[in-house]
């Protein structure tokens, strides 16, 4: 029952633990170089589950809910990305998987591969903004399927719980005085958390696997607003279409007079 709370509240922890120049983002250490790479993304089905946490242990997931906070959280990864120049591929998983269940079977690979990973990547739990480009995290060439299918450069990888609690389980709480720690203005205050919710994101490059950026956040409330964080902290790289327009805008600039200008005789004539 306390699966997804005490997930969320050892976060808190963390960040009660943690200096305001650590960061939950991870960079592969190859990550620009590796943008120059990319032009297109495609982002897979996000992994969403709300959760009712009741009086009586019998949770529920809130379908409506969960169903209401993918949709958010996919709109708000395609904004992030266009607005970063990058071509979001519109693509029906789903349709794809009921035909093919090699792509199925792949799919979960990614998924899996992807939860294996991260218990590796966030080992340390936060880390110091200069060592957020250290790592060297791949999945290796279970993305190759989703990059033949898709013709996308680049895959975007999403994971959500979130939980809320019934109005008898905040009055058990509230009378067993279950408190949880919450950092605020460099002190750990305790409040009551009725509801809240944990988000994971990764860009992984489809052709090498390695996992280009990844973050993860805590939310207060059970809602899209840890994506708008976690995506806030989507760096400014210079991607492929950006690089090639670049180039294109270089090679298009008037040259310079010394290259512009006639050359000089090879002989001359004098006057007398």
């Amino acid at each position: 029952m306390y699966g997804k709370l005490s997930k969320i509240i050892a976060v808190l922890c963390v960040l009660a633990l943690s200096a305001c120049s650590q960061t939950s983002v991870r960079h592969h250490q190859d990550f620009q170089e590796v943008a120059k790479t990319i032009d297109s993304v495609v982002i897979l089905p996000a992994q969403v589950e709300v959760e009712l946490i009741t009086f009586d242990s019998d949770n529920e997931i809130l379908e409506e809910r969960s169903i209401l906070i993918k949709q958010q959280i996919k709109e708000i990864a395609t904004l992030k990305l266009k607005s970063e120049n990058l071509t979001v591929i519109d693509f029906d998983f789903q349709n794809e998987i009921t035909k093919d269940s090699d792509f199925a079977y792949a799919v979960t690979q990614v998924k899996e591969s992807w939860e294996a990973a991260k218990s590796d990547m966030y080992e340390r739990g936060l880390v110091s903004e200069k060592d957020k480009s250290k790592f060297q995290t791949e999945l290796g060439d279970v993305l190759n399927s989703i990059h033949q299918k898709t013709g996308a450069d680049a895959a975007l990888l999403i994971t959500y719980s979130g939980f809320e609690k019934s109005d008898g389980m905040i009055a058990k709480d509230v009378a067993s005085s279950v408190l949880v720690g919450v950092l605020t203005l460099g002190a750990v205050i305790p409040i009551q958390a009725t509801q809240g919710s944990f988000i994971d994101v990764a860009l992984v490059d489809t052709a090498s696997g390695k996992v280009i950026w990844a973050n993860r956040k805590f939310g207060a409330s059970a809602d899209s607003s840890p994506a708008e964080i976690a995506f806030g902290e989507l760096p400014d790289l210079q991607w492929k279409s950006e690089l090639q327009e670049l180039e294109t805008t270089t090679a298009d600039l008037p040259k310079s007079s010394e290259d512009t200008a006639t050359p000089p005789a090879t002989g001359s004539v004098s006057s007398k």
